[in-house]
């Protein structure tokens, strides 16, 4: 019996150390958490109201969070020149330049760029007899793509940019093999567009543990990037508008079947809808409205690939798209463009290497470090082809960084256009900058400010940039500036087969 008393109290002893045990961990979690709640409002509310000398040491490893979707904007017009932008122009660099540049007529070699202009309509007049349909602003503009450009009639495509933002939606539909969640729209005149909904604010900046090839799709991107191809006076991106629209009229009650079941209500009683992709297509990461309204962007769908054909090049300067493995092999070689690309014979005669270099100078521009792919129309069969500045979503992510490794088909194979040598020349040392005149025509758009104004500075800084590789490449030239400033490359050691517009998987292999 005694023995038993024993045992019951030393059962009981160690039952309440156990229990006061666990108090005492609770209280001191709960303490911690507290801390740790305390701090993330220090960080989100500023300091001000705490005492002198209080100092908050950020958490090891901390990351960016998720930012919450804003609403659509709809902020006034504001005038550039009350933004204050300074222009970064080195004298300097001027002067040298005008210098190199003093017995070339750059203006008559610009007049003589791609002499023949066919349009699709005058295309198929002459090969076919047929005669091509205009009847809304769509066909307007696929009748009107050329063997130069995608388009020239600016009226045109301010219609088709009304018409996109404005006419009323149909049919709603997830658009297949994205890898990040973009629609489909049907309007009541059955032509299409892409839609890419906004997921962030204008302030976000690409967390910088993201890769490019992992980094979130901006829809502001697209419409700003139309605008600076515009008026860089390439005309190669597809014509693209922003679009306010309601989440639950235009979209959900027109949405196809396996669409319309990803829609749903938030805890904060947005309406949202998940869509299906490869990447960022789950509730988490869900396309929310404010609380059924939704900013995006419409980019007009090109004609059908069945009746103009196009084909889907690989870039000799895409990046490696490995985590281990970062570096590409025209990242560490600078005699990259001169031993593979102009000996290449894609790139050996013609303007294949100068719309491959008007590209990089826009993706550097807009801080575009994915281009991997380019698209180009396989149509016109006995003229040459150009690139389509399509897939620019990624751009405009980092303001405060510039990679000079987009700009390697210009430092390293030194060729530009004589209308892109003009246009950047201007831009960089005339009356209007290129962010004026960017402000000016995406003052246009539905969803203007179409950019934070912070991207100005960086559109400045990069032209900077520019403009001293340009200079690099003239003081290299022993020949003159002929040798750079071309409307065609011709590499003399390279036969002229005439197989730059061919089907190019083997040659792209070699690259």
């Amino acid at each position: 019996m005694n023995t038993l008393r024993f045992y019951t109290k030393r059962i009981f002893v160690v039952v309440c150390v156990l229990f006061f045990g666990i108090l005492v961990f609770i209280a001191s979690r709960s303490s911690s958490l507290e801390a740790q709640s305390l701090s993330d409002n220090i960080v989100r509310k500023g300091i001000q109201n705490f005492p002198r000398g209080y100092r908050i040491l950020p958490r090891p490893g901390e990351q960016l969070a998720f930012q919450s979707q804003p609403g659509p904007v709809h902020n006034d017009r504001v005038r550039y020149q009350d933004l204050g932008v300074d222009r970064q122009v080195d004298q300097e660099v001027v002067e040298r330049i005008q210098m190199h540049l003093s017995r070339s007529d750059l203006v008559t070699q610009t007049l003589s760029e791609c002499a023949v202009n066919e349009t699709l309509e005058q295309y198929w007049l002459r090969i076919n007899g047929n005669k091509v349909p205009k009847r809304d602003s769509w066909e307007r503009f696929y009748s009107d793509i050329g063997t130069c450009d995608l388009y020239r009639n600016e009226e045109q495509i301010d219609e088709l940019l009304h018409d996109m933002s404005t006419l009323p939606i149909k049919h709603v539909q997830i658009m297949d093999g994205g890898t990040q969640v973009k629609l489909i729209f049907t309007f009541d005149n059955d032509k299409q567009a892409v839609f890419k909904p906004m997921r962030f604010g204008r302030d976000y900046e690409t967390d910088p543990n993201h890769f490019y090839f992992g980094d979130f799709e901006r829809h502001n991107a697209e419409i700003a990037t139309f605008h600076i191809d515009k008026i860089l006076g390439f005309r190669r991106a597809v014509p693209t508008v922003g679009r306010v629209v309601n989440m639950t009229k235009e979209l959900r009650d027109n949405a196809e079947k396996k669409l319309k079941k990803t829609f749903f209500v938030s805890p904060a009683k947005n309406h949202c809808f998940v869509g299906k992709c490869d990447y960022y297509c789950d509730t988490t990461h869900a396309i929310c409205g404010a609380p059924d309204m939704k900013e995006g962007s419409v980019q007009v769908f090109l004609p059908d690939d069945r009746s103009v054909p196009r084909k889907h090049n690989k870039s000799p300067y895409r990046r490696t798209y490995s985590k281990k493995t970062q570096l590409a092999v025209w990242q560490e070689n600078m005699d990259f463009c001169r031993d593979t690309v102009k000996t290449n014979p894609q790139y050996a005669h013609g303007r294949k290497l100068l719309d491959l270099v008007d590209l990089h100078i826009m993706d550097y521009l807009i801080g575009n470090q994915d281009r991997h792919h380019y698209e180009s129309f396989s149509v016109f069969k006995d003229l040459a082809s150009y690139a389509i500045h399509l897939d620019n979503g990624r751009s405009f992510g980092k303001t405060e960084f510039d990679d000079d490794d987009i700009l390697m088909p210009l430092r390293q194979c030194c060729v530009i256009r004589p209308s892109t040598m003009l246009k950047l020349m201007h831009f960089y040392a005339g009356s209007k900058s290129i962010s004026e005149t960017l402000h000016e025509s995406m003052s246009k758009d539905p969803i203007t400010p179409v950019l934070a104004y912070k991207h100005y500075p960086a559109l400045e800084r990069r032209l900077s940039k520019i403009m001293k590789y340009i200079l690099d490449c003239l003081d290299r030239q022993t020949g003159g500036p002929s040798k750079m400033i071309m409307n065609e490359y011709h590499n003399p050691s390279v036969a002229n087969t005439g197989i730059e517009d061919e089907d190019d998987k083997d040659e792209n292999a070699k690259l």
